[in-house]
């Protein structure tokens, strides 16, 4: 497995390529989670938070599917949560929001 490439660059190509590609609807994106902690482990997960400025279940399931191709390519686990900004405002105080403001990794 030594020739795979390295898991903390799954969430640099990730939001590099969000930002490309929808960063116009972007308005916050954290990375988060075992593997971007340095967790090498089989299992490590990288996980996601995309606020949307709007709410757009067709950019939801773009950037879904965007997790999963990237995740594929890294031989990362990626998790996104795709939630538009209202929501987030709404809800500051849940743990997952919470937690990953905490530990994550800011790319907006």
């Amino acid at each position: 497995m030594s020739d795979d490439p390295p898991q903390g660059d799954a969430a640099d190509a990730f939001a590099a390529r969000a930002r490309a590609d929808y960063g116009e609807s972007i308005r916050e994106l954290f990375v988060f989670g075992d593997a971007v902690q340095g967790n090498r482990d089989v299992h490590a997960e990288a996980e996601v938070l995309i606020v949307l400025e709007a709410a757009d279940e067709e950019r939801e399931r773009q950037l879904e599917q965007l997790a999963k191709t990237v995740g594929a390519e890294y031989g990362v686990v990626f998790s996104p949560y795709v939630l538009p900004a209202e929501r987030v405002d709404e809800r500051e105080d849940h743990p997952l929001l919470r937690r990953a403001f905490a530990e994550g990794r800011s790319y907006v």
